[in-house]
């Protein structure tokens, strides 16, 4: 499955990005850099998939479960290519073969109606003539359109009935899964027995957790943000099939400090498991330190990196540090984010 991460990735005339382009990339990333340089804007641009169709639905879940547009059609265009001149075609490259001299792209074509298009080629120079293949979204028929499978994490996403819904499809039923998922959770919830879906706490089902020592069950929500977070992450990675990395907007939100490490080593634990690539944003030392230690403790390193976005005269750059040259930093106490 490793071929089927990306080791490189260019994006350009998406939101910020002029021309950004990031080498080295591993299994497990860490993005960092200051306040609205553009590290969502990154999670959002590595929703591209070869699968048109599969890009779009990424994509317009994103404009309507998380940024809440109840438009598609020029809302969905302006969103994301709002910044750029429209002259500039978005267009995204990547490798997933190291040391391969050819780029796959996806180029996206912007039109004056609701009708949205996307073309990709594989291992072909970008000069090369396109061919339209448009892709029409009625928001109509959203119920059919857009799905919770979409591999993103967004900051501030904890507890939703679509989380009982996924549970019960992808997990409930597979003992092998339902194992893995409850020793993982066990890192937060220390005395986790199993998992239960109930529907006499509410009209929607909801998931309750047993415990050792304790007689009666109590609903996930009721545990916290941080496990709550661990369990939708864990979740989305064994359950995204059709996917081969993860995004995760603000690793760390909602999760206390003194837990940290031990939910970024379940995480690393089930991606490196199910062969999942990782790309997660943060803003916290208190992350970056946890994200190092969980790497050791794992014996990961080799997999990890910290990608820090910064404001150039150029524009927005990346820069990519491998686990030696961030453990020395912190070892040094120098400022990485």
């Amino acid at each position: 499955m490793e071929n089927n991460h990306l080791k490189a990735f260019e994006v350009s005339g998406f939101k910020k990005f002029t021309d950004l382009k990031i080498e080295n990339i591993g299994q497990f990333n860490l993005i960092i850099g200051d306040n609205n340089v553009g590290k969502t804007s990154l999670l959002e641009a590595l929703l591209v998939d070869f699968d048109k169709g599969k890009s779009m639905v990424s994509l317009a879940t994103i404009i309507f479960q998380v940024r809440k547009f109840n438009q598609l059609n020029d809302y969905f265009l302006s969103y994301f290519f709002s910044d750029l001149q429209t002259s500039l075609t978005p267009q995204i490259r990547f490798k997933q073969i190291e040391n391969d001299t050819n780029f796959n792209v996806i180029k996206y074509n912007r039109l004056i109606d609701s009708t949205y298009s996307a073309i990709s080629k594989r291992n072909e120079d970008i000069s090369d003539s396109e061919t339209n293949d448009p892709i029409t979204y009625n928001p109509a028929e959203e119920e059919k359109m857009f799905n919770f499978n979409v591999p993103f994490v967004p900051f501030g996403s904890l507890y939703s009935h679509e989380l009982t819904k996924l549970y019960s499809t992808n997990i409930q039923l597979y003992v092998d899964k339902k194992e893995r998922l409850l020793e993982s959770l066990s890192h937060i919830i220390k005395k986790i027995k199993n998992i239960e879906v109930n529907a006499s706490y509410s009209f929607n089902p909801i998931l309750l957790i047993s415990e050792s020592g304790k007689n009666r069950l109590s609903p996930l929500a009721a545990y916290g943000d941080g496990a709550v977070k661990l369990f939708r992450i864990l979740l989305s990675l064994f359950s995204n099939d059709h996917y081969s990395r993860l995004m995760i907007d603000e690793l760390d939100a909602g999760v206390h400090y003194s837990r940290l490490t031990d939910f970024t080593k379940s995480l690393l634990n089930i991606a490196d498991e199910q062969g999942k690539q990782i790309f997660a944003t943060t803003h916290s030392k208190e992350c970056i330190e946890s994200f190092t230690k969980a790497l050791e403790e794992t014996g990961l390193q080799s997999e990890g990196r910290i990608i820090r976005l910064a404001e150039t005269k150029h524009g927005i750059k990346a820069y990519t540090m491998e686990f030696a040259e961030f453990e020395n930093a912190l070892l040094a106490e120098s400022e990485i984010r």
